[in-house]
């Protein structure tokens, strides 16, 4: 394998462990995009078109904390 395909690989399997994370609510859309240095539009598209439910807004007061905590951090 070239290191192209390996970097791709890895990117891919970044990307397949973020997004189940995301599924089993591990993590927030923007967490989920965060992880992987993308918008969270971007990271929204994505999940759309791979079929995932995206789970738009806080489900309780620590998940609100938490995103806040994110937008916070971005640059």
């Amino acid at each position: 394998m070239c290191p192209s395909s390996l970097e791709t690989a890895g990117k891919d399997k970044d990307l397949a462990t973020i997004i189940g994370l995301y599924v089993l609510e591990e993590l927030t859309l923007g967490q989920a995009a965060e992880r992987l240095e993308i918008s969270r539009f971007e990271m929204r598209e994505i999940l759309h078109e791979g079929g995932v439910e995206l789970r738009l807004g806080p489900k309780d007061i620590d998940d609100a904390s938490s995103e806040i905590d994110v937008a916070l951090n971005l640059e």
